[in-house]
């Protein structure tokens, strides 16, 4: 196909951005299921065959040509299909091949890539204009590579994003916020310690080039775990998952899952070639087949979106991501919780002492004798750079007309009493700090220890 012709083809795409967009997965490798024209397709890439259904079964209506093997497998594993009211591309993850589905049902190649592999588990997303194919494994290591189809060269181009995500991501879901902006969650490509995988949710600029990190799955305690939801379609916004034979929606943007009280039997799962959901930007399908040894008998029923939700009556069990801080509490809740007990044992405690503590004080003053009071008073009225002497401390105890051994005696027993009192009471065993003298290192000056000299003025009202 010339380039100018491929280029008509996304430019179409482009023209119908605003209307519906849906994606579909199939559930069978090589083989893509879609609605197109009003008809149940089926493509089938490992055999080169386009099929119709009828009420009776497959019909093969056209063929088209096949790679040779074993590119055949290796390029057309599970085929993803992206459809606008106009146009229709199928493609894959874990490959780069793009096929067109025109109007009037001719398959044409519009890619002239043939590698496979780098990209397992990308996420695929149409802008309107692009098509993008984000994150993904390879045979070595997950990337954080931000592709988008380029369909003048008919080749993967690199779009550089900021910052980079170092361990790559893979798998997941998103949501379309606006053209080229997507909200997703998606399986972080760090090994961690955990035995399930960890998802982290980041709003996608494709335009700007930015991830900007939103937080991480939710602990949630019902439902299914993130690494369950795989979404097999998507309508717009919302993500249409099966687990354990229920329907899931989710939608990023609004960052809520909703679980389908509705049962639908046979209607619950991706169609399969026989049985399950199809999805067109016009309509929801639903096909049942049924065969006995002589005939096969097709049921395929038609509902707007808008219906098809109403009857599968969702209802919503919580968000899809929340932020690192609430993932974090919720996730250590009992640590939490411990550590606030012990917050409010703690707090208990130190309230008790000090309700306690005036009553030590007032017991530590009146246990002192009357000298040792006007002593201890005196030296907590003293600034901290002051030292009391000898003399001064003589002059307080009224002792200055003893004599020289007495005076040393009687301030020596005082400040004793000071001590072993501080130790009984106050569990201080010294608090009374003694400097020499710089003129005569013999002469000893007295004061508080000045680290603990805050803590010991309460005393003062009762001296």
């Amino acid at each position: 196909m010339k380039c100018a012709q491929i280029s008509v083809i996304f430019c179409l795409l482009g023209l119908s951005a605003t209307a519906q967009t849906i994606q579909q997965n199939s559930p069978d490798l090589g083989i893509a299921y879609l609605v197109h024209n009003d008809s149940i397709k089926q493509i089938d890439f490992h055999r080169g065959q386009i099929a119709s259904l009828h009420n009776t079964g497959w019909v093969v209506r056209d063929t088209f040509p096949l790679l040779p093997d074993p590119m055949r497998t290796l390029l057309h594993p599970t085929p993803t299909v992206t459809q606008t009211p106009d146009t229709t591309i199928i493609h894959f993850r874990g490959s780069g091949l793009v096929y067109a589905l025109r109007r009037n049902g001719q398959l044409e190649r519009l890619d002239r890539t043939f590698y496979s592999g780098y990209n397992n588990g990308a996420q695929r997303y149409f802008d309107g204009t692009r098509l993008w194919s984000l994150g993904g494994t390879g045979f070595w290591n997950t990337q954080d590579l931000a592709l988008y189809y380029d369909p003048e060269l008919r080749e993967w181009e690199r779009r550089l994003m900021s910052p980079s995500i170092p361990d790559g991501f893979a798998d997941g879901m998103f949501s379309p916020n606006d053209n080229g902006v997507i909200t997703s969650i998606v399986k972080d490509g760090a090994p961690n310690s955990r035995p399930e995988p960890t998802y982290t949710a980041y709003l996608m600029d494709l335009n700007n080039g930015a991830y900007t990190r939103l937080g991480v799955a939710a602990e949630r305690n019902r439902g299914p775990k993130l690494s369950d939801i795989g979404p097999f379609a998507q309508w717009n916004a919302t993500n249409i998952s099966l687990f354990e034979g229920r329907l899931y929606l989710a939608n990023m943007v609004t960052n809520e899952l909703q679980a389908c009280e509705a049962l639908l039997d046979v209607y619950s799962n991706p169609f399969n070639g026989t049985n399950g959901i199809l999805i067109s930007p016009h309509k929801v399908v639903m096909v049942q087949t049924a065969s006995t040894l002589t005939n096969i008998h097709v049921k395929i029923e038609e509902q707007t979106f808008d219906e098809f939700m109403a009857q599968l009556n969702p209802r919503a069990i919580g968000p899809i991501y929340e932020s690192g801080p609430m993932h974090s509490v919720k996730a250590n809740w009992k640590a939490y919780v411990l550590l606030f007990i012990s917050f409010l044992a703690l707090t208990g405690l130190i309230l008790r002492y000090q309700r306690s503590r005036p009553s030590i004080e007032r017991n530590f003053a009146q246990a002192l004798s009357p000298l040792a009071r006007l002593a201890l008073r005196h030296l907590l009225l003293q600034s901290s750079d002051s030292l009391v002497t000898p003399d001064e401390l003589n002059q307080i105890l009224a002792i200055e007309d003893k004599t020289w051994d007495n005076q040393r005696k009687i301030r020596s027993n005082i400040l004793q009493e000071i001590e072993e009192k501080g130790m009984q009471f106050l569990g201080v065993p010294s608090f009374i700090e003694r400097v020499a003298s710089e003129e005569d290192r013999r002469i000893r000056r007295y004061r508080i220890k000045l680290e603990l000299r805050e803590d010991l003025l309460p005393i003062l009202k009762y001296v």
